[in-house]
């Protein structure tokens, strides 16, 4: 008997749609195939494809999940939009690749609930009016987490950063929150929180994890915080240095990394104006962009999930993306909004460990 799987994909410039089939019967047995031959195949395919690729057969299967976490390295941000929240309806997720190619998956468990973020390739769901729980989906592998209802009541949503990270000391994912000026953290499947610190983090905006370590940043004075989750938990307050031509506030700022380099992205996106600083940690003092003599690109969301990268990366993406220049970077670095979210399938099989060495 034939088997024939179908993927839908979009085209770029209408929503006219046609269908690529796979007709197994037409490549002989499946089992019989080189693996090093499926391999350079797999490695020509986009994300879209990848998933129709990974469910043909046991062996292709095989393949597949052996190689992802090379694979989704290789491939360049996708643009991603969610339908708008319904109570009765679980939201539907939409990733672009840069040639147009159109991924489609329903986020389970997210009716009522809202967007809030993104941390190693899983979309962060939260119910704010009722139970106040986390649901962790991943589009890509569908693998899900969730986490019990918040012993706080935030504001409002967009005042939420998160984080997923692994914690060695107990072997299990950790899920830390900075929401109304506190931060607590829950450990997979104990289906408790624990809070971090009376620490002052009031201007304390964004998560990121940076060499093991977990970063925040002041707006008010652009200190970095540091958040120990072991032995004890709690903050503490890194004083950074700043030249004197840099404002004493940021705005909307999101921490990246890119290598051995921590920045802090700030921007104002209705105007199209984008700053980078780098930190020097020899120094701890955060300098322009154009100083480092770097060349980056800055992938900036609405949302709050951010991403620097190389530009010998993702080369064809480079040039199909919108993009600005960074204002302080003396031609160098190039920014690419989105003012929904980007997705990055690099992050999806990662993980954030974190060095409890110390």
């Amino acid at each position: 008997m034939t088997t024939t799987r179908r993927v839908t994909r979009n085209q770029k410039q209408d929503d006219a749609s046609s269908c690529k089939t796979i007709k197994t019967d037409d490549v002989g047995p499946r089992s019989s195939l080189n693996h090093d031959v499926l391999l350079l195949v797999m490695m020509q395919l986009g994300v879209i494809d990848f998933v129709a690729f990974s469910g043909v057969c046991k062996s292709w299967r095989s393949v597949a999940l052996t190689n992802r976490k090379t694979f989704m390295a290789s491939k360049p941000p996708m643009l991603m939009d969610i339908s708008p929240r319904c109570n009765n309806k679980d939201r539907k997720c939409r990733l672009e690749d840069y040639e147009g190619r159109v991924y489609k998956t329903t986020l389970t468990h997210s009716a009522g609930m809202y967007y809030i973020g993104l941390t190693c390739g899983y979309l962060i769901l939260f119910r704010m009016k009722t139970n106040k729980d986390f649901w962790l989906v991943n589009p890509i592998t569908r693998h899900e987490l969730n986490f019990p209802p918040a012993p706080w009541m935030p504001d409002y949503v967009s005042d939420i950063s998160c984080v997923l990270v692994f914690s060695p000391s107990v072997s299990k994912l950790v899920f830390v929150v900075l929401a109304q000026n506190q931060i607590w953290f829950s450990i997979a499947d104990e289906g408790t929180w624990k809070y971090v610190s009376t620490f002052d983090l009031k201007f304390c905006r964004d998560l990121h994890v940076f060499k093991g370590k977990i970063y925040s940043v002041d707006t008010n004075n652009f200190n970095l915080c540091e958040i120990t989750l072991n032995p004890e938990p709690k903050v503490t307050l890194l004083e950074t240095k700043i030249l004197m031509d840099i404002p004493d506030i940021i705005y909307c700022p999101q921490l990246v990394s890119c290598s051995e380099n921590l920045y802090v992205m700030e921007s104002y996106m209705y105007r199209c104006f984008f700053n980078v600083y780098k930190l020097d940690f020899s120094e701890m003092e955060w300098m322009h962009f154009e100083d480092t003599g770097e060349e980056l690109g800055f992938f900036f969301s609405g949302v709050g999930h951010g991403a620097a990268v190389k530009p010998e990366f993702w080369a064809e993406a480079w040039s199909q993306y919108k993009r600005y220049d960074v204002d302080n970077g003396g031609g160098h670095g190039r920014v690419f909004p989105a003012i929904d979210e980007w997705y990055f399938p690099d992050e999806c099989l990662n993980v954030n460990l974190l060095d409890e060495s110390s």
